[in-house]
């Protein structure tokens, strides 16, 4: 059960069906599968019944769909739209675009928006690649934040007590480059304060690698991350001193739209 419905007994009874309503969306966009009643009800700690009455609004609402030969449910078209709307109009995408095209622009590399979401990195904005090799990610996507550079960059500029919580999750090896050890990554996060960027090399996927800088607001914490994304054979410890200067340029860029002076302060 989330633990958001812990106590939700004392909630008025309309403030617990909007809970519910809200906690079977997120479920069902959590998973590219579609989901029986039965096994979404286990997932959500509540009664079949309960689910079942509230799939039904959705469905009518058009929030969800079914599947009428396997009675499983999955987002509908009406969730798919209110998703691009929250992207289209999601403040800090707006203002960061224009940024991102810069970059893009320069570099002819993929580059993003990242923000902080739960322990991962969540893809607000992103313009792929026009080079040779295309590096494609898309909007919408949740990568995990230790190791990428776009979480690494975030995870850097934390409070303390913050970054201690995000690395006291388990670290996935999705390649043999992949660092597993939290002292390690503690290490390379103390470059990354030092350097104001964080260089990945083949450590989500074997042959990309990621140059990403931290955008800050205007109470000077850490919000968001612009990365440059391509081929390990272009974005590397040896590539020209520029393309890492373009990517913290943005970065600066952006956070100066916010009002933070962090940047500016770093750089004298």
């Amino acid at each position: 059960m989330d633990p958001m419905q812990e106590g939700d007994s004392a909630l008025p009874t309309g403030v617990q069906a909007v809970g519910v309503a809200f906690a079977v969306l997120a479920e069902l966009a959590n998973t590219s599968e579609a989901v029986g009643t039965s096994d979404l009800a286990r997932r959500l700690g509540e009664t079949k019944a309960r689910v079942h009455r509230h799939l039904t609004t959705l469905r009518a609402l058009g929030y969800v769909d079914k599947d009428n030969q396997s009675d499983r449910y999955r987002l509908g078209w009406r969730s798919y739209r209110f998703a691009v709307s929250v992207f289209d109009n999601f403040g800090l995408r707006q203002l960061a675009h224009r940024h991102l095209l810069a970059l893009h622009q320069k570099s002819a590399q993929t580059v993003a928006l990242g923000m902080p979401a739960d322990g991962n990195v969540a893809v607000v904005d992103a313009i792929q690649s026009t080079a040779h090799i295309a590096i494609t990610i898309r909007a919408g996507s949740i990568i995990p934040a230790v190791s990428s550079a776009l979480g690494r960059v975030m995870l850097a500029f934390m409070p303390e007590s913050e970054r201690q919580a995000w690395l006291a999750r388990p670290i996935s090896a999705l390649t043999p480059h992949t660092l597993q050890d939290a002292a390690e990554v503690q290490s390379v996060l103390a470059q990354v304060r030092q350097n104001w960027y964080c260089l990945a090399a083949n450590e989500r996927l074997s042959g990309i690698a990621a140059v990403a800088a931290p955008v800050f607001d205007d109470r000077n914490r850490v919000v968001a991350a612009v990365a440059l994304i391509g081929s390990s054979v272009d974005v590397n410890d040896n590539a020209p001193a520029q393309l890492f200067h373009q990517v913290q340029e943005a970065a600066m860029d952006i956070s100066a739209e916010l009002r933070s002076q962090t940047w500016l302060k770093a750089r004298g």
